[in-house]
């Protein structure tokens, strides 16, 4: 390889926050984009507190030092 390439360094995990509703984590990504932060995103289904036989939905947005590397010929499942 060529002496030009530059080192690739993975983004760092700096926190994560668990949020009750898109809204609020939708909010959270908008901060993270001002701020030139990467961010990774998904949902969950958890027991509920209060009803042990249902679920309830909550976003969990992953802060990164830089947004992370996507090999765009692999898919994901």
């Amino acid at each position: 390889m060529s002496q030009d390439v530059a080192e690739f360094t993975a983004p760092q995990l700096l926190t994560t926050h668990i949020f009750d509703s898109a809204p609020d984590a939708l909010e959270a990504v908008q901060a993270a984009d001002v701020l030139d932060l990467g961010v990774r995103v998904y949902n969950r289904l958890v027991p509920d507190a209060d009803d042990a036989e249902a679920l309830e939905e909550e976003w969990v947005v992953e802060v990164y030092t830089s947004a992370p590397a996507v090999d765009p010929d692999s898919d994901e499942d």
